[in-house]
């Protein structure tokens, strides 16, 4: 279930994801990026994530903040879960916690290494509300308190985000530069700081993501390629090695699972 935030805090949160399930029979999950990074609130059983160095599972934290996410990730639960995401919008770290996005990159962070004893709080509140509308009504109380100690406001990356969107990320860092005003080296460090990501490499996430809503939006017998090709992936060799980059899958794969829980987030 997908719940928008308040229009106050539109600009840090894009929006709530509640997932829930019952399911106790050891089943994993893919999760790749959607440019955003967000806070996780496991209010049950934490799922545990496969290390990519020695295939291992360990279990995540109660409450963490994740970064951007460069590369898929496999996730597995062996009980009950209930899940309230708070998906940001892509500088929201940067603006909420004033730490460079860079540095956050594929890493989950403790909550409260992050907010303290006033974390912790909001933390065991969640975990004790069942009603998701309350516990993000307390989630939002905490993040304007944020919001209002420690707020930044950038045009540089306000209009290069503006420009990448309108294009669906179909848009090269020349054409990006003529609408910016900064040089090539300052956007490069603005979004290193404030995203985690270069331009292009963000530009290439929205594009993806543009895909996947276009495949998922598809009837079953839509060619493939065509969405591709609409996407601005004009090799079909091309479209399949970037997406088993993303996910791990084919198109096919993806296009085929019934069990999306979010556009970047499906149940194997």
């Amino acid at each position: 279930m997908q719940i928008p935030p308040s229009p106050v805090l539109s600009s840090i949160v894009r929006h709530y994801l509640i997932l829930s399930s019952d399911v106790c029979t050891n089943p994993d999950f893919r999760f790749f990026s959607d440019g955003s990074p967000g806070i996780v609130f496991h209010r049950k059983t934490p799922f545990s994530q496969k290390n990519k160095l020695n295939g291992n599972f360990s279990a995540q934290p109660k409450c963490f903040v994740y970064g951007q996410i460069t590369q898929f990730n496999t996730l597995s639960t062996t009980a009950e879960t209930d899940m309230l995401i708070v998906v940001l919008q892509p500088f929201a770290l940067f603006k909420l916690f004033n730490i460079a996005a860079f540095e956050v990159n594929d890493k989950t962070i403790s909550f409260d290494e992050l907010t303290g004893q006033s974390g912790r709080l909001l933390l065991e509140k969640i975990q004790e509300q069942p009603e998701n509308i309350v516990a993000i009504n307390l989630i939002e109380d905490f993040l304007l308190n944020l919001r209002i100690q420690k707020t930044h406001y950038d045009k540089i990356i306000f209009t290069s985000l503006q420009h990448i969107y309108a294009k669906k990320g179909m848009s090269s860092l020349t054409q990006m530069l003529k609408e910016v005003p900064a040089t090539e080296r300052q956007l490069e460090r603005k979004f290193r700081e404030h995203i985690g990501l270069s331009p292009k490499k963000f530009a290439d996430i929205v594009r993806f993501r543009h895909l996947l809503k276009c495949l998922k939006q598809a009837n079953q017998h839509t060619n493939i390629s065509a969405i591709g090709y609409s996407c601005g992936y004009y090799d079909q060799s091309h479209l399949n090695n970037i997406f088993k980059k993303f996910t791990g899958l084919t198109p096919l794969q993806y296009q085929n699972n019934g069990n999306l829980l979010a556009v970047n987030f499906l149940l194997l």
